[in-house]
């Protein structure tokens, strides 16, 4: 069965682009080293909740309300997209690296 960057099962289809969605946003906070990872229900309630598709802006506001006193909802909104989305282009169109020791 796949798993999230957490190693938390996906009860979806690998192909199914919930999963991942959800898969890009785990590996952005990793990259981000920010200690969040959701898992399947926790991504789907976030997104039943949040404004204009704003899940970080909705998770933080919920669970993380203290950054908000230090950092703009915008700015974390912002800087996790930018890392989610590189990690969604990636994985739609991995690069294909030759074996090693052959050109």
């Amino acid at each position: 069965m796949p798993t999230t960057a957490a190693n938390v099962p996906l009860a979806h289809n690998p192909g199914d682009s919930l999963a991942a969605e959800l898969e890009a946003y785990n590996r952005a906070f990793a990259e981000l080293e920010l200690p969040w990872r959701w898992d399947p229900p926790t991504f789907r309630q976030l997104q039943s909740v949040a404004a204009d598709q704003d899940v970080v802006g909705a998770y933080v506001e919920r669970h993380k309300p203290h950054l908000l006193r230090i950092y703009e909802k915008k700015f974390l909104r912002d800087l996790v997209a930018v890392a989610k989305d590189r990690h969604w282009h990636e994985s739609a169109h991995p690069i294909s690296h030759p074996p090693v020791g052959r050109p």
